[in-house]
């Protein structure tokens, strides 16, 4: 019980103040565990930190190139063509730019054009706002570069599902639950109160747009640049023979799947900064490298955090599991359980998938239910959702008296009813061949 509540403390002590306090109070949970319970710390996850890194640094030269903001760009461009479909354009455009980004926290850019746009044509911002933010968490998952498909392909490698196959898979489940959670929105939600129906954008919020116009041949290369180094990563990994070589002793060894997305993504962002002609100064100045780098320092924290918790409790929670969620298709059931205390998709899969492991649950089954991670939503006090709670000037995107009444719960439990039942219905007949 000691170990658990410093987790769950440093968990949401750390969702509440955000930024970096989720890597200091996750080296203090260590450190408490260590002198309070007698516990040994696990190893760092400095691997899953390099390659956090390494994709910091590529995003960031993007950004410093003006590829970001291009992207933000034809996002607005999209939402404000067709203003009276935002309810439907919000989400997909959502899940694109985190898809590329592979961070959840991109979706900062786009959720005031949401707001905005939303109130201007009299529908309900609560709408197409919680489910941009749903949409932009199942992005991030199904991102090749994101933390958390760092997290679940190194798992998952393990057991000989490559790349390639958990792509096949998480990218038409997460896309299928956002149009799950778009559906089941329209049909269920609220309309716009009277007192807030305002056509005006004097009414609009006064948040200024983050969105600079800077559609040059430098953004597009930026751009160009990353979505190849993304694809060379899944070529790689799923394609060994052209993978770099070399011999110890008279044995042929390859370039470790470990070491395939640092480098690239390094030779990347070194590629960007050439060819574009940004300065390396202009690349650590930017939002994106800015908080990528305290995204990687928070996962670096509450990572240790959990696997140090896991790891000098495995028996009895092994035991808890077993008893009471003996079929293997329950595995998703504690995901979801989890994610909702920790609040972190990536520190879900890094505490939970080794129990899953352990307990021999088939890879195809920890791979159906990957989307279970997300269900971060379920208590409040998620970043992105706290933003757009703030950005809703008619009040409609709120939180509600008993907590769990909030406005990201209907399409959250939705989209992660979709993602799931396809995820468990495409490895079952044999999509990504398992």
């Amino acid at each position: 019980m000691i170990g658990l509540s410093i987790l769950l403390i440093a968990s949401f002590l750390g969702a509440r103040l955000q930024g970096l306090s989720l890597s200091m109070l996750g080296g203090l949970g260590v450190w408490l565990f260590m002198v309070v319970a007698n516990a040994t710390p696990a190893d760092p996850p400095f691997q899953i930190t390099l390659c956090i890194a390494s994709v910091v640094a590529a995003v960031g030269a993007i950004e410093a190139a003006g590829g970001l903001s291009y992207l933000v760009q034809l996002a607005e461009s999209c939402i404000r063509k067709q203003p009276r479909s935002i309810l439907y354009i919000s989400p997909i455009v959502t899940y694109a730019i985190t898809f590329f980004g592979g961070t959840n926290h991109i979706a900062y850019s786009i959720l005031p054009v949401i707001a905005e746009v939303s109130k201007e044509v009299g529908i309900r911002p609560e709408r197409p706002l919680s489910l941009s933010v749903i949409a932009a968490l199942h992005g991030a998952l199904a991102s090749p570069i994101s933390s958390i498909m760092l997290m679940l392909s190194g798992f998952l490698s393990a057991s000989g599902i490559d790349l390639v196959s958990i792509l096949k898979v998480i990218i038409p489940s997460t896309m299928g639950g956002v149009l799950m959670a778009t559906w089941v929105t329209n049909l269920l939600s609220k309309a716009m109160p009277a007192s807030s129906m305002v056509g005006t954008k004097a009414t609009a919020p006064s948040l200024p747009l983050t969105v600079v116009a800077r559609s040059g041949n430098r953004a597009k290369l930026s751009i160009g640049c990353f979505l190849l180094g993304s694809l060379v990563i899944v070529l790689l990994d799923a394609i060994q023979s052209l993978r770099p070589s070399w011999e110890v002793n008279g044995i042929k060894v390859l370039l470790p799947s470990a070491y395939i997305m640092p480098l690239v993504m390094l030779s990347t962002a070194a590629f960007i900064m050439l060819f574009c002609q940004i300065s390396p100064q202009s690349i650590t100045e930017g939002k994106a490298f800015s908080a990528g780098i305290q995204g990687m320092l928070a996962l670096l924290g509450v990572a240790w955090l959990s696997s140090t918790f896991v790891a000098n409790n495995k028996p009895i929670l092994l035991h808890l599991i077993s008893s009471y969620f003996a079929e293997p298709w329950q595995f998703f059931i504690i995901l979801v359980f989890m994610a909702a205390i920790m609040g972190s998709s990536a520190a879900t899969i890094n505490a939970v998938f080794p129990l899953g492991i352990a307990l021999g649950i088939p890879p195809k089954i920890l791979l159906a239910s990957a989307a279970a991670v997300n269900a971060v939503f379920i208590i409040p006090i998620y970043p992105t959702m706290l933003a757009a709670i703030q950005l809703d000037t008619t009040g409609t995107t709120r939180v509600g008296k008993f907590l769990f009444n909030h406005s990201f719960m209907l399409p959250g439990l939705a989209s992660l009813a979709g993602a799931i039942g396809i995820g468990f219905l495409m490895v079952y007949i044999g999509v990504a061949g398992l």
